[in-house]
This record gives structure tokens, C-alpha cells and sequence, in this order.
């Protein structure tokens, strides 16, 4: 950053700051202000390891400084999560949230070629999360959900018990059927 250190002087003087990626979560009020939720700010040339998960992610990455530092300008690429923080009504620092990002570090010719932002393409997706076949299925069609978790988890034991009901249900039969054709053959009716 180049800025005149006082009106009289005649050269600018060049600060040096230290790279840092600022990343905050406001809400999005439609009548109101909107309010911060959490902020995140990473030092590029010495920042916590994001997180493989989001169950790993807590507070103590940021504060702990025995937690794996990285320099993106060595990396070049990084993924993983981090964790929003805001501070509370005594003005400690607490979890807010989880953001799970991808950091690239580009030439100027590699940003050229594949461009992101405001009016260009958008940024690259993430790959879609694998969801199972019924995640939301009960809900848009109950019967079809149930008949599906039926079928496919206790096929073979529903047909047992209806080979079994039936065999019970003919035996009960013939039981029932027994004295009656028994007094028929004695009396000769």
C-alpha cells in the first residue's frame, strides 16, 4: 500500500501488509439492519489447517497454537472447514458456525484463464452430497416410502410369515373340519 506519510511530504512511503482473508456471515434482513453472525479471518501466510470435517472443526483451531499452521503461498491449495466466531455479551469469542472453504492461490494468468465473481462464470461447485434414496421421499409420498422400505428390508421375511399363516390357517382348518367328518363316517351320515 503506497500513501504520503503527511501533506508536505514529497514521496509516498510503501507499506507492506500482511495478506489476510477476511470472511464474515451477515443475515439478510428485509426491514431491519442486518445483523453480523460471524467472521473468520485467516492470515495467508500462517493460518490454521482447515479441518477434514465439520465435526472437527471447533474454536480451539484458532486459538490453540499447537494446531497445524500452513502458508498458502507454500500450498498454493487448500480445502477444509473453519469456524465463524462472534463475540458474546461478556465480549469473549464463541462458535457461530462452519464454513467449508476451497482456497487457491493463482497467477495472474491462471486468474485470466478460469475467472470468478461478479458478472463471469460461476465459482466452481462443490460435488453433490450423497443423500440416500428416501431422504425426502416420505414426506412427498408416505405409501410409496413405506411399500419401498417394506419391500426392500423385509421381502423375504413377509413372505415367511404369509407361507406361515397359510399352513397355520389350513391346519386350523382341518382341525376345525376333524370331529365333524369324524361323527359324519361313525353315524355313516
Amino acid at each position: 500500500m503506497k500513501k504520503k506519510e503527511s501533506i508536505l511530504s514529497v514521496d509516498e512511503t510503501e507499506y507492506k501488509l500482511p495478506p489476510r482473508l477476511t470472511l464474515q456471515v451477515w443475515d439478510a434482513d428485509a426491514f431491519s439492519a442486518d445483523d453480523f453472525l460471524g467472521a473468520v479471518v485467516l492470515d495467508l501466510t500462517k493460518f490454521p489447517r482447515g479441518a477434514k470435517t465439520a465435526k472437527r472443526c471447533t474454536i480451539d483451531m484458532m486459538k490453540d497454537p499447537k494446531v497445524p499452521q500452513m502458508n498458502l503461498f507454500k500450498v498454493k491449495r487448500h480445502k477444509g472447514f473453519w469456524p465463524f466466531l462472534a463475540p458474546n455479551e461478556e465480549g469473549e469469542e464463541e462458535l457461530q458456525g462452519k464454513v467449508e472453504a476451497e482456497l487457491i492461490l493463482m497467477t495472474e494468468e491462471e486468474a485470466e484463464k478460469s475467472p470468478a465473481g461478479h458478472g463471469r462464470d460461476e465459482p466452481d461447485p462443490m460435488e453433490k452430497p450423497n443423500r440416500p434414496d428416501l431422504s425426502m421421499a416420505f414426506f412427498c409420498s408416505p405409501l410409496k416410502a413405506l411399500k419401498y422400505m417394506i419391500c426392500n428390508q423385509f421381502k423375504w421375511l413377509l413372505i415367511k410369515a404369509l407361507i406361515a399363516a397359510l399352513v397355520l390357517l389350513l391346519l386350523g382348518l382341518f382341525l376345525y373340519s376333524v370331529p365333524g367328518l369324524t361323527v359324519q363316517k361313525i353315524m355313516g351320515v
